[in-house]
């Protein structure tokens, strides 16, 4: 139980840190890297929706084939 506490002080410690040394290294103002962060995030959300939407484009073409191609082998069946 103490090492996992001890590792989880060692991951909140290096996160401190971590976030202090980036604040202090910023190339930018905070007001400038927050317009760019929110810029970011639209763009990934633009792009995982358009993942999302040519899967399901695809999953729809390939329900519908699948479908067309049942009902060929149903009816060769039933001659």
């Amino acid at each position: 139980m103490a090492h996992k506490v001890n590792n989880a002080l060692i991951l909140f410690g290096g996160s401190v840190v971590g976030a202090g040394l980036a604040l202090l290294f910023a190339p930018c103002s905070g007001a400038k890297s927050r317009k760019r962060i929110v810029r970011f995030s639209k763009s990934m959300t633009n792009t995982g929706e358009k993942m999302v939407q040519g899967f399901n484009d695809s999953v729809s073409d390939l329900a519908g084939s699948m479908t067309s191609m049942g009902k060929k082998v149903t009816s060769m069946m039933h001659r």
